[in-house]
């Protein structure tokens, strides 16, 4: 059986790599547009920050690598079209030449790239936007020790992790451009606020409920205006999400922003055609329908699973929750599943609480404030999601949450669940319990 990968990264190399290690007798061809491949693009602001000096330690593995496999790496070779019937991959390669790849049966695993804001201006340069390690060291290139005026367009996580880059790296001003009403969304309103507390605290300028409108200055950006002001800016990083790669798959069935639909084999709506990654859904264990998530926990768990599919073997990702998790500058925040107003969103009757406890004993060092917000069904307390906030100690306490929602416990199950318990670590009643007893 010959099985044609297209897309290189997380989801496509650890589909490809889990079909050659299950039936290496299997003919697998990846095709990449690029010739970067299996690269962690979660570290690549910490790169620009300066915390990681060595580009390559974002990468994860080489073409060689995977051709010592048995994968046939064929990078330089963008897919145009898919014919469904007669099961081939057609497109032109980076030297300008056609190719056409025939199927047994066909992952698509292109990923997605950064949006383009796209108003006047927008071709100058000291322009840019974060995807690839390229990307990171040009970004990196333009900031360090120039002491240049910073505009980030956009107040996601993304948006968050360059603000803190652009601060550790001591640039000369920073100031946040987001149209909505608050930063990270997707996080209620007090989050976002501490959020933004935050960035200011460090001399960041955090500009909401504005819309830009032009880049101005000759070849070079000089400033950004928006819908109420301009603003001096040497260098731009435009971070308002990303487009799934799925214009040559005309005819799948997909949602709205252009992700291939999937069930939870990652079947797409064509025979033998699955995707996984950041073109593609996931299915929402709490909402049971595919929704979009490019985060890289999934596509690795997507793309491993997806091999398992290809190859005959039943498997199933049907557990996104949406767990995430981020830190800007001294704050972490992590959320998981849906918010009190999400699942109102969706018809489910919920309730939230929101408890601020201690990480650990006051009597050891360090200790500091936990937020926590859990949210639940009203009738039942079975777990609906979690966001949480502070110091330290805070982001990886989403995890069994995040767990105990998969596995559908209740907010009382959650508060008696059997948490360790030392001075250094956490008090005999961890913040994870406090929180889920006060609920009601």
């Amino acid at each position: 059986m010959k099985i044609v990968v297209i897309g290189a990264n997380a989801a496509g190399m650890s589909a490809a790599s889990r079909i050659k290690r299950r039936e290496a007798a299997c003919e697998v061809v990846v095709l990449e547009a690029t010739h970067e491949v299996s690269y962690g693009a979660c570290g690549l602001p910490y790169y620009i920050a300066g915390i990681n000096d060595d580009i390559n330690l974002v990468r994860i593995r080489s073409v060689s690598d995977f051709e010592k496999n048995g994968i046939v790496m064929r990078t330089g070779h963008t897919a145009e079209r898919i014919d469904f019937v007669q099961k081939i991959v057609s497109g032109t390669t980076d030297a300008g030449e056609p190719f056409s790849e025939s199927y047994d049966r066909l992952l698509i695993a292109s990923g997605a790239r950064a949006r383009q804001l796209l108003v006047p201006g927008a071709e100058k340069e000291k322009i840019f936007t974060l995807k690839t390690p390229q990307d990171a060291e040009r970004i990196r290139e333009a900031i360090e020790h120039q002491r240049c005026n910073v505009a980030i367009i956009g107040g996601g996580a993304i948006g968050l992790e360059l603000a803190e880059a652009c601060l550790l790296q001591r640039v000369k001003s920073l100031c946040i451009i987001e149209t909505a009403c608050q930063l990270l969304p997707g996080y209620d309103e007090e989050f976002a606020r501490a959020a933004q507390e935050e960035l200011e605290q460090h001399g960041a300028r955090v500009h909401l409920n504005e819309r830009v409108s032009a880049f101005c200055g000759e070849d070079c950006v000089a400033s950004v205006a928006t819908d109420r002001a301009e603003y001096e800016a040497d260098v731009v990083i435009v971070s308002i999400g990303v487009v799934p790669n799925t214009e040559f798959a005309t005819g799948l069935r997909k949602l709205t922003n252009g992700a291939i639909e999937t069930n939870a084999s990652m079947q797409s709506s064509e025979p033998d055609v699955f995707a996984a990654g950041d073109c593609a859904s996931v299915w929402h264990a709490l909402l049971q329908k595919p929704v979009y998530f490019p985060l890289g926990t999934y596509a690795n768990k997507q793309g491993r699973l997806a091999g398992d599919s290809l190859v005959g073997t039943p498997a199933s990702f049907s557990r996104a929750l949406g767990t995430v998790m981020l830190r800007c500058m001294g704050l972490e925040f992590a959320k998981t599943g849906l918010t009190e107003a999400e699942a109102k969103r969706e018809g489910i009757d919920a309730k939230s609480v929101l408890v601020r406890a201690h990480s650990h004993p006051s009597y050891f060092p360090g200790a500091c404030d936990i937020e926590i917000k859990l949210c639940y069904h009203a009738d039942s307390r079975v777990l609906l999601g979690a966001q949480l906030m502070g110091e330290r100690d805070t982001a990886i306490r989403i995890d069994p949450i995040a767990v105990a929602i998969d596995r559908g416990m209740t907010t009382d199950e959650l508060g008696f669940a059997d948490f360790g318990y030392a001075p250094p670590f956490a008090g005999v009643w961890d913040a994870i319990a406090v929180a889920a007893n006060a609920a009601k």
